[in-house]
């Protein structure tokens, strides 16, 4: 379970000193320090959801235009479920099924994304290539199906869980994170398959690859045969000796990163101490650098008109809960820290929606075993 208390943080914005003229020595203004203001927050409400057992939610959680709730439940027989939204009562969900999905044979559902209250879904599936192929078993019978190859798509439903269409991905690499922009293109974040290195791309709503988008100072492996270092890249972050799988590579690194919603544009991050990108419609990349007292690590994002909403975590000491997290809103345009929350008790990581200071928690309750939607206020 995770405590969310935090120890306070302080910006640094430095003011720089003018010189009116050679005669006059030049006195450096000081740092101002600026506090983020502190915000308590209270319980409001806890509506039920009846339908939907207490078990493990998959992040992230979204939630759309009209307080709808999107994420996925982990069960402990069949793994990764396929994705629901409640509804703001908890009395309508609507599930996302892949049994929908009539033109993708096959289809596994990776990462998922809202575009208001529509839902897109990153697929992998395989696509008829129109001829069988045949083959003959230790009996020498001859068995014959369908060819066809992997492919990877798009999945689009309606927000009342109508299974709209899809569009395959033409890519010279393994998508594995989606964004939708608001004119339909897709930006994808993915690996290649057989280096790991990682790659980033805007996509034609058709499925073209548009443009490749070069994040400075990102997961960018450095070139270990230029021994004298030119060429490197002083910002890139460290290269991951581990295999894949272990949660180390620059793969697994990929995997998890987030895509999300910020007006116009689309926010990528990883879920390590790195940069925040700003990526516009056009491929043009802003670089924002979120700090935080303590050894905390980027966790989620939640944009809102006037505010990014951010959770960090970290490790807890011992004897202690296992996760510790720290909630703050920033300044979209100076990325100086502008509020810190606390909360009454410890909430999880279940941050699902933020309007303004109110923030919406899905949660466990423990007496009906079900979830429950939590909602917060100043």
């Amino acid at each position: 379970m995770a405590c969310r208390s935090a120890p306070g943080l302080l910006s640094m914005l430095s003011v720089a000193a003018c010189s009116f003229a050679q005669v006059v020595p030049q006195h450096p203004r000081e740092t101002v320090v600026i506090a983020p203001q502190k915000v308590s927050l209270s319980e409001v409400s806890a509506v039920q959801v009846p339908s939907l057992p207490e078990e493990s939610i998959g992040a992230p959680l979204l939630c759309d235009v009209d307080g709808r709730i999107l994420f996925r439940l982990a069960m402990p027989d069949t793994g990764m479920e396929d994705p629901v939204s409640v509804s703001r009562d908890g009395k309508t969900v609507i599930r996302f099924g892949r049994e929908k999905i009539n033109d993708i044979l096959r289809p596994m559902l990776l990462s998922t994304f809202l575009l208001g209250s529509d839902v897109y879904i990153l697929t992998r599936g395989s696509t008829p290539l129109g001829y069988e192929t045949k083959w003959h078993t230790p009996k020498g019978e001859v068995v014959s199906q369908p060819a066809s190859k992997s492919s990877q798509f798009v999945a689009h439903f309606e927000p009342d869980g109508r299974y709209a269409s899809a569009v395959r991905l033409n890519l010279p690499f393994q998508p594995l994170q989606l964004g939708v922009f608001e004119s339909g293109d897709f930006l994808i974040a993915g690996a290649d398959s057989s280096t790991e290195e990682p790659r980033m791309a805007i996509v034609g709503s058709n499925g073209e690859l548009r443009r490749f988008v070069e994040l400075k100072g990102d997961v960018h492996a450095l070139d270990e045969s230029d021994l004298s270092g030119k060429g490197k890249d002083p910002s890139a972050l460290p290269r991951f000796e581990s295999s894949p799988g272990s949660g180390d590579s620059l793969f697994d690194v990929v995997s998890t990163s987030r895509i999300v919603s910020d007006g116009p544009n689309l926010l990528l991050f990883r879920l390590l101490n790195g940069p925040v990108f700003s990526i516009s419609p056009s491929g043009e990349v802003r670089v924002h650098q979120l700090k935080v007292e303590g050894d905390y690590r980027l966790f989620m994002i939640k944009p809102t008109r006037n505010a990014w909403i951010v959770e960090f975590m970290r490790e807890a000491p011992p004897h202690g809960p296992a996760i510790e997290f720290a909630t703050y809103a920033f300044d979209r345009e100076s990325s100086a820290p502008l509020r810190e929350y606390f909360f009454p008790r410890d909430l999880g990581w279940g941050l699902a929606c933020v309007d303004g200071d109110e923030f919406t928690f899905v949660m466990a309750n423990d007496e009906s075993k079900t979830l429950q939607l939590v909602r917060l206020a100043p």
